[in-house]
């Protein structure tokens, strides 16, 4: 691959353009706030508030896997984008429409918006991928990446509140910001900007869509990883609640999981610079530390602990989903990296997905106390294994690289 350490104005404006689609990246559950309003105006109840909510996950998923083996090759990264940011945006048209839109209607728009959101990670970081071939400088604007989701989570998070407070229908105004990556897209992501995507490698053979061994390893890990923390996410409110009586206190606790996620994601691209790719399992160690702690703050009592260990969790966590897409851009040519980018997604959703049926099942084989101990200790195990993966994978990877640069020399 080129080195291209120069960045130029174009290419700022392209990123920015990104960023604008990242921040509302993290949406698809924003509108939750609006919750006792939809039920007081269509006359669902709260299962059919959670069907809302999870279909527009669930479509996330295969719009992800199919955009990433379009974009670039079959259809330009700006037509990509465009149709993303366009989906989003009718995502949003409850927020016009109000009750005049029939529940069946609200379900349509909020799988339309499933489709947009899942088209966002291989489209953006297929093209960073592809604008930034200098690992250190392609490391630190994922994590730029990483820290705007993350921000962009908590920010959308309050907007649609405060807009939910005035009507429940406005919360779903968060989505017509759509509208402003959409234009900058039209006239930002040029040809002039974004390099195109070569159809042959250096050999002159055509480019294929093929992950060495140790890539789809690191997805496999990826899941894993994303099942413990997501299961122990899961288990977090009652184990919090257990000794914390106060709700404002447990929402003070949990939201320092992004802060810990923003922490990890603004020190990762100098992490890479340092250690290359072993900054994944050594942030990873945090993480599962973190997860350590918050079993021993339920089981002492100990509040302060709490803080601690959840900024520790989001940390490590946060740590996998930003180093697993940087380190599959190493893995493959940037011509097919919205395709891994995709398969990234397809993975850490599907670990989302798993991690509550894989709790009942291991609390129904050895059975369930207050705090599911079982389910923590099985996670615990999960994160050691994930670990000791990561370590191989990454001492790949840093074999890989070092191998590229002697035949470059």
């Amino acid at each position: 691959m080129s080195e291209k350490p120069k960045i130029s104005g174009g290419q700022i404006g392209v990123f920015v353009a990104l960023m604008c689609m990242y921040f509302i990246a993290p949406t698809h559950s924003a509108v939750n706030v609006s919750s006792v309003g939809l039920m007081e105006t269509y006359g669902v109840d709260a299962n059919a508030i959670s069907y809302m909510v999870s279909i527009t996950n669930l479509l996330e998923i295969p719009a992800a896997f199919v955009i990433g083996l379009v974009a670039g090759r079959k259809l330009s990264y700006r037509a990509c984008a465009l149709l993303a940011t366009a989906l989003v945006f009718a995502g949003g048209l409850p927020a016009f429409l109000g009750a005049s839109l029939p529940w069946a209607g609200i379900l349509v728009t909020r799988a339309i918006l499933g489709l947009g959101l899942g088209c966002f990670m291989p489209v953006v970081l297929g093209v960073i991928t592809l604008m930034f071939q200098k690992e250190s400088v392609r490391a630190t604007m994922m994590s730029v990446a990483s820290v705007v989701f993350n921000i962009g989570m908590i920010v959308t998070t309050n907007v649609a509140g405060i807009l939910g407070a005035i009507s429940w229908n406005l919360a779903w105004g968060i989505y017509l910001f759509s509208l402003v990556p959409f234009v900058l897209c039209i006239f930002l992501l040029t040809p002039k900007n974004v390099p195109a995507v070569p159809a042959t490698d250096a050999k002159g053979e055509k480019v294929k869509i093929k992950l060495p061994v140790s890539g789809w390893l690191l997805l496999v890990l990826f899941l894993g990883g994303i099942i413990m923390s997501q299961s122990l996410f899961n288990l977090g409110g009652a184990t919090i609640g257990a000794v914390v009586d106060n709700p404002a206190v447990i929402g003070t606790i949990f939201s320092l999981f992004s802060i810990g996620a923003i922490a990890s994601a603004v020190l990762f691209g100098l992490g890479y610079k340092f250690m290359k790719a072993n900054v994944i399992p050594v942030f990873w160690i945090i993480g599962i530390a973190g997860y350590v702690l918050w079993y021993a703050a339920h089981v002492t009592g100990n509040i302060p602990l709490f803080y601690v260990a959840i900024v520790l969790a989001g940390f490590g966590t946060n740590t996998m989903t930003v180093g697993v897409p940087m380190l599959l851009s190493t893995f493959v040519a940037p011509a097919v990296a919205g395709a891994v980018m995709g398969f990234s997604y397809v993975f850490q959703n599907g670990g989302g997905f798993l991690a509550s049926p894989i709790d009942q099942a291991v609390s129904a084989i050895a059975g369930a106390d207050a705090i599911m101990s079982s389910v923590w200790i099985f996670d615990i195990v999960i994160g050691v294994i994930v670990l000791v993966g990561l370590i191989y994978v990454a001492k790949k990877a840093n074999a890989m690289k070092a191998a590229e640069e002697a035949s470059e020399a």
